[in-house]
């Protein structure tokens, strides 16, 4: 595989939990390429009424890191979205337009979910989003309890053509999730688009793909590996319609 794309990662610095400070954001970038990643779509968590940036300054704090990233990776392209928690109203902010920032700018959005949120409320929430005729995304699926070990809410999902994200991390018992057998059973079974890394810091919170990479190569072969980390992603960043 020539590259990895990381399409969910709290980079940008001072936005959210994620990077404080541009000294952090440098870091995570210098793993980020170590890793092979050469595209990233930042996305900052979008939280109605609780958000540390206005739209416009959201967009400088990218910019002043972009510049800094091509200053020292020329060969590393950054892109701005956001990672939106759907709550009440989130339909009205993204009709509105001029709040939430899409992926790379495309139809693509990434929400993400309480996780104790009960399943009816997940599938009623998703099918007002899927009627803003934007495409969604949902951020590492394996955390939401009303789905781990429901392939038939799964599959309901998909039928409403949503696209799915794991948290690479996950396949080795992430920070959040253990259940590393039920991430390699969405996967096996053809059920993701995406792995990312999901990372916040230098520390704790880290881009690592190795480990998911050698099992989904091992497992599922190469090409398989292509589309998780890089070739879906890249649909994402040049607007392209992914069958589900």
């Amino acid at each position: 595989m020539e590259y990895l794309i990381d399409m969910h990662d709290h980079i940008v610095p001072g936005v959210d939990d994620g990077s404080q400070s541009m000294e952090e954001s440098m870091a995570l970038i210098d793993m980020e390429y170590k890793e092979g990643v050469r595209k990233i779509i930042c996305t900052p968590h979008y939280i109605r009424g609780q958000n540390r940036y206005e739209y416009a300054g959201l967009e400088e704090s990218f910019e002043k890191l972009r510049q800094k990233v091509s200053e020292k990776y020329p060969d590393m392209e950054l892109y701005l979205g956001n990672e939106v928690l759907i709550e009440n109203g989130i339909t009205d902010d993204i009709r509105s337009g001029g709040l939430i920032h899409s992926m790379a700018g495309g139809k693509y959005m990434l929400f993400e979910f309480n996780i104790r949120i009960p399943y009816h409320e997940l599938y009623d929430a998703i099918k007002a989003v899927v009627e803003t005729r934007v495409r969604p995304i949902i951020a590492h699926v394996e955390r939401y309890r009303c789905l781990v070990g429901h392939l038939d809410r799964i599959e309901e999902l998909k039928s409403q053509g949503l696209l799915l994200q794991i948290n690479a991390d996950s396949l080795e018992g992430g920070l959040f999730d253990e259940n590393t057998r039920w991430c390699k059973k969405l996967i096996s079974g053809g059920y993701i688009e995406f792995i990312s890394s999901d990372c916040h810091d230098p520390e704790n919170r880290i881009p690592s793909f190795k480990a998911a990479r050698t099992w989904i190569r091992k497992k599922l072969g190469e090409d398989m590996e292509d589309a998780l980390f890089r070739g879906n992603a890249e649909k994402v960043i040049n607007n392209v319609f992914i069958q589900v």
